[in-house]
């Protein structure tokens, strides 16, 4: 007997890796997740996921590892009202690739996070001048020399901002790369600037798991498997 043994290329185990990853996202159930990279790095990923980049409307995925990979939770969110792409000043696109968790802060009291919390009060912005794509809190910074017309002053997002968290996207802080992409509260689009939105009640929930290692992954679920 003559065995036919066929060795798939590099660009072959690709493709057969993202169909079936594609098959298992789109299915709502478990994925070996060990198969990402990102997966050595964590024992929690957060997946923002689309079938197409040219949508504001995507689907979350909450990761968990005790034992074993799990899946936790699976909700709709939104995103740019743009969709995915690159990130940068005035796109309404929220960046494609992958993020740990900056700062953590809300309007609303600290639900019992495991990273530092911060309660927004009114001397605070999220700056897109001086401070590019900083925190500034005026009570212990000289925010003089800024228009603030290009800042968030982040008391006024009442609802989005009851719990947002900063992912570190252009944290070298870059002038025109972007600032201020958070992942937060649904507010009254159905889109966002550029941001992650998810339920309240989801954020809040996910804010007490959230830690330094915490992984977020977005793209397009055909792109999982560079990750």
């Amino acid at each position: 007997m003559v065995l036919n043994i066929r060795i798939f290329q590099q660009s072959e185990r690709n493709c057969i890796f993202r169909l079936f990853f594609y098959i298992m996202m789109k299915g709502g159930i478990y994925m070996d997740i060990d198969s990402l990279k990102a997966s050595k790095k964590t024992d929690q990923l957060f997946l923002v996921c689309v079938d197409h980049y040219n949508t504001s409307h995507a689907t979350f995925y909450y990761y968990k590892k005790e034992e074993k990979w799990e899946l936790v939770l699976q909700t709709p969110a939104l995103i740019g009202q743009r969709g995915m792409g690159e990130g940068k000043e005035g796109a309404r696109q929220t960046p494609i690739g992958e993020y740990t968790f900056g700062k953590l802060m809300g309007i609303a009291p600290d639900p019992g996070t495991i990273m530092p919390y911060h309660q927004i009060t009114e001397d605070d912005y999220w700056c897109g001048e001086q401070y590019y794509n900083e925190f500034v809190d005026e009570k212990t910074m000289d925010h003089s020399h800024c228009t603030k017309e290009n800042d968030e002053h982040l008391i006024d997002y009442a609802k989005p901002y009851e719990y947002t968290a900063f992912f570190n996207y252009n944290k070298e802080c870059i002038k025109g790369k972007g600032s201020a992409y958070f992942f937060h509260c649904f507010g009254t689009h159905d889109y966002t600037m550029g941001c992650v939105a998810l339920h309240h009640d989801i954020v809040k929930y996910l804010f007490t798991m959230i830690d330094e290692k915490t992984i977020m992954i977005i793209d397009s679920y055909d792109n999982l498997y560079k990750y």
